[in-house]
C-alpha cells in the first residue's frame, strides 16, 4: 500500500464532512430543529413586543 499524502487525506476528510453535512441538512431532524428554532424566536419577539406595549 502506498503512502497517503496530506492533500489526499484532506480531500477524503472534506468529502466525508460534506456528505455528512448534506445528509443532516436534508434530514427530517434538521427540519424539525429549524422549525422549533424559528417558532421559539418568533415567540420571543412577540412576547417582547407585547410586554413593551403594555408597559406604556
Amino acid at each position: 500500500m502506498g503512502k497517503l499524502n496530506n492533500n489526499h487525506i484532506s480531500k477524503i476528510f472534506v468529502n466525508f464532512t460534506a456528505k455528512q453535512m448534506t445528509n443532516f441538512v436534508s434530514s427530517k431532524e434538521f427540519k424539525k430543529r429549524v422549525m422549533d428554532f424559528i417558532f421559539n424566536a418568533v415567540d420571543d419577539v412577540v412576547t417582547i413586543v407585547y410586554d413593551e406595549a403594555h408597559k406604556k
